[in-house]
C-alpha cells in the first residue's frame, strides 16, 4: 500500500511581508500531479497545516481545493491530517464528522489516538493512529495505579496525580494508550500495517531556523517508542530526515528561511506493509527559490551570473567595508523579489544601533526602530502623538523591568 506523507504546509504564511499563497498553490499542484501518477491509498498531513491559529480565508480555501483535487487525482484516496503547534485544533476540525464520511479525517482530540483510521485497498490494509499536537493537560490526570489488596488507603486519600504538562510525559501517556489499543487490534487477527502520525520534536531530530523549535530537552519526545509501529509519519521539523529506523520527517513543502538556501523540499512517497516500509523523497520544485547573494554592492549589481536568480526570493548580504546608503532601490531593479538586505559593515562592528532595514536605512535608537517598523507596517511616518505614546510606553516598561 502506498501513502503520501506531507507535513508543515504552513498555508497562509508570509515571509518578510510577502504573501506566499501563490508559492504554496504551485507546490501543492506538484503533489496533485504526483498523486495522479502514483495513486496513493492515503495522503497524510502531519500537522502545521496552517501557519497560524486563525488562518486567512484564502489559505482555508486553498486547503479545500487541495484536498478535493488530490482525492480526485488518486481515485478517492483517504486524506488524514492532524493539527500541529501552529494550528487551532478546533478550527481545523470544523465539520470533521461530516468530512470523515467523505474519506477526509481530521483528528483534533488527543483521545482520538486510541481509535485508528483503517485504510483498505486492493486486499491490503493499514491502521493510522492519529495523534494531534499535545498541549498541557491534554489527557487530564493520569490514571492512578491500583493499590495492592493487602494495603489500606490513606485515611484522607492520596494526593491526585499531577496534570501531565511536558511533551515527554504527554507523549508517553499517548503511547501507553495507543499501545494498548494496537495490541487489541492485532489480537483480533488479520495483517495490517500500523502507522503513527504525530507532530513532535523527536530526540535525535535536527531543527532548522524556520520552525518554532522548543527550548532545551524537556520538550523532546522519546523516539524509541516508534519501534512498535511499521512507520511513523512525523511533522514539526522542517528539514527532511529520519529518526531511528521507523520515524521520518518529510520536512516543510517549501523553504521558509534563507538559512535553508539550496536544500531540497518536498514530501515522502511510502510503500508500506506489515513489518516493512520504504520511503522515497519526492522533491518539489518551488515557484521561486530562496537565494542568498553575497559580495560588495557593485559586484552584486554587475555580476552577470546572478541573472539566473532574477525571478527568485533574494537576501542580499553586502560585505562592503563601509555602509552603503540607500542600496535597496538599485537592488530591487536587479532582483524584483528581493526580501531581505544585510550589510556586513553593521554586523561586523557589533553596532546594535546600526541595524539595516529593507529600505536601506539604518536605525540609531529604539525610537528609530519604532519609526522604521511603523513605516513598514503602515507606509507612513508616525505622527507626534503616536511617537509620544510610544515613548511613554517605553518609559513605563523600563520602570517595570526588574
Amino acid at each position: 500500500m502506498k501513502l503520501f506523507h506531507l507535513a508543515d504546509l504552513h498555508l497562509g504564511k508570509s515571509l518578510y511581508e510577502r504573501d506566499l499563497l501563490e508559492d504554496q498553490r504551485y507546490a501543492l499542484a506538484a503533489v496533485i500531479e504526483a498523486a495522479e501518477a502514483e495513486r496513493p491509498a492515503c495522503v497524510v498531513i502531519a500537522g502545521d497545516v496552517f501557519d497560524r491559529a486563525v488562518p486567512p480565508a484564502e489559505a482555508v480555501t486553498l486547503l479545500g481545493e487541495f484536498v478535493s483535487a488530490v482525492r480526485e487525482a488518486s481515485a478517492g484516496a483517504v486524506v488524514a491530517m492532524i493539527p500541529g503547534n501552529h494550528d487551532s485544533a478546533a478550527r481545523l476540525a470544523f465539520l470533521a464528522p461530516v468530512l470523515a464520511s467523505a474519506g477526509v479525517y481530521v483528528a483534533s482530540a488527543p483521545a482520538s489516538c486510541e481509535v485508528p483510521v483503517v485504510i483498505e485497498k486492493d486486499g491490503e490494509s493499514a491502521r493510522l493512529w492519529l495523534l494531534p499536537f499535545l498541549t498541557p493537560g491534554a489527557f487530564g490526570r493520569p490514571e492512578p495505579a491500583a493499590a495492592p489488596a493487602d494495603e489500606q488507603g490513606d485515611l484522607f486519600g492520596e494526593e491526585p496525580a499531577p496534570v501531565l504538562r511536558s511533551q515527554a510525559d504527554m507523549f508517553g501517556e499517548a503511547m501507553r494508550r495507543v499501545g494498548a489499543a494496537m495490541a487489541k487490534a492485532r489480537a483480533s487477527g488479520g495483517l495490517s500495517a500500523d502507522v503513527l502520525v504525530c507532530h513532535a520534536f523527536a530526540a535525535g531530530g535536527s531543527p532548522s531556523e524556520s520552525e518554532r523549535a522548543f527550548i532545551g530537552t524537556a520538550e523532546l519526545v522519546d523516539g524509541s517508542a516508534f519501534e512498535a509501529f511499521d512507520y511513523v509519519a512525523l511533522g514539526h521539523l522542517h528539514r527532511p530526515q529520519a529518526v531511528g529506523s521507523k520515524g521520518r520527517y518529510p520536512g516543510s513543502l517549501l523553504a521558509y528561511s534563507f538559512s535553508e538556501t539550496g536544500s531540497e523540499r518536498g514530501f515522502l512517497s511510502v510503500d508500506i506493509g506489515p513489518g516493512a516500509a520504504v520511503a522515497e523523497f519526492r522533491p518539489v520544485r518551488p515557484l521561486r527559490r530562496m537565494v542568498r547573494v553575497e559580495g560588495c554592492f557593485d559586484e552584486v549589481l554587475a555580476d552577470e551570473s546572478l541573472d539566473a536568480y532574477a525571478g527568485d526570493y533574494i537576501e542580499a548580504v553586502l560585505d562592503d567595508a563601509s555602509a552603503v546608503l540607500n542600496p535597496m532601490d538599485a537592488l530591487r531593479r536587479r532582483f524584483p523579489f528581493i526580501l531581505s538586505l544585510r550589510q556586513a559593515a553593521f554586523e561586523q562592528s557589533g553596532d546594535t544601533e546600526g541595524r539595516g532595514y529593507a529600505d536601506g536605512r539604518a536605525s540609531v535608537s529604539v525610537e528609530d526602530d519604532f519609526a522604521a517598523f511603523y513605516r513598514e507596517m503602515l507606509e507612513r511616518e508616525p505622527d507626534p502623538g503616536e511617537a509620544a505614546l510610544f515613548a511613554e510606553l517605553r518609559e513605563e516598561a523600563a520602570r517595570e523591568a526588574p
